[in-house]
């Protein structure tokens, strides 16, 4: 197989926000373009990424293959490339992916594919009571302003605003969005729950290459966040934290 890519933040920033949760995972790389779908190790989080052939400028696959990586050693390659790189992904078997990174000049590694395990991870149905869609710096800077007093967020909807609400001993914080700023506003009936801020920052790193965010959540049900990009789905679920009476 053969991948050329020339957006390179496509993949720099899905595995970055992908990478601190999951550690290992196999990318399956067809004729229709490249799959990861896994859930990490404490079973909090499950992620499903896929990136269709036509994000590449070059694209080759003669036969299916799942690639089984360490995305943190993956991640820190894909950081040596700058925003202006072409990137350059080939394998021939499953035992070593070749990664080239190319501008002024061609640098070349080797990254060993480790086994995997091919059992099917398939995605959770749901019935989700809130569905409202938001610039994804909306997502980010709530987090963010969460993470300034407490390790877990609460999102809470009515008819009207979608709310991200922290609560700690260093203060409170209230961040309301209301409905007319949100891309689209669905909600069935006012739902909150409560997240770890941990797994979330590094899922929100995947702004990076979204226009919008789709946020699903109820009441004490998983969240599911899928970024969306020409080209790229990129979901993750997580599981909510209940609150001890």
């Amino acid at each position: 197989m053969r991948a050329a890519l020339e957006e390179i933040k496509i993949l720099k920033s899905s595995i970055d926000a992908i990478s601190n949760i999951i550690d290992e995972a196999g990318i399956i790389v067809s004729k229709e373009g490249m799959t990861l779908r896994a859930m990490d190790p404490a079973h909090v989080a499950f992620v499903d990424l896929q990136i269709t052939k036509d994000a590449f400028s070059d694209y080759k696959v003669e036969e299916k293959l799942t690639l089984g990586l360490d995305l943190d050693r993956f991640n820190t390659i894909l950081k040596r490339a700058g925003s202006s790189d072409k990137l350059t992904l080939s394998a021939n078997d499953e035992t070593t992916m070749n990664i080239e990174i190319k501008n002024s000049s061609t640098r070349r590694f080797e990254l060993p594919l480790i086994d995997i395990s091919e059992e099917e991870i398939k995605l959770p149905s749901l019935d989700f009571p809130a569905e409202i869609e938001l610039d994804p710096k909306v997502l980010l800077e709530g987090i963010k302003d969460a993470e300034i007093v407490s390790d877990n967020i609460i999102f809470k909807v009515d008819e009207n605003n979608l709310y991200l609400e922290a609560k700690g001993d260093l203060g409170n914080v209230k961040v309301k969005v209301d409905k007319d700023k949100a891309i689209t506003f669905r909600v069935d009936s006012p739902c909150n729950s409560m997240f770890s801020i941990e797994y979330l920052k590094d899922m929100v790193k995947a702004s990076d290459i979204a226009k919008s965010v789709k946020v699903y959540f109820g009441k004490d049900i998983p969240l599911k966040l899928e970024f969306i990009a020409p080209e790229v789905r990129l979901n993750f679920l997580i599981a909510p934290r209940v609150e001890s009476e």
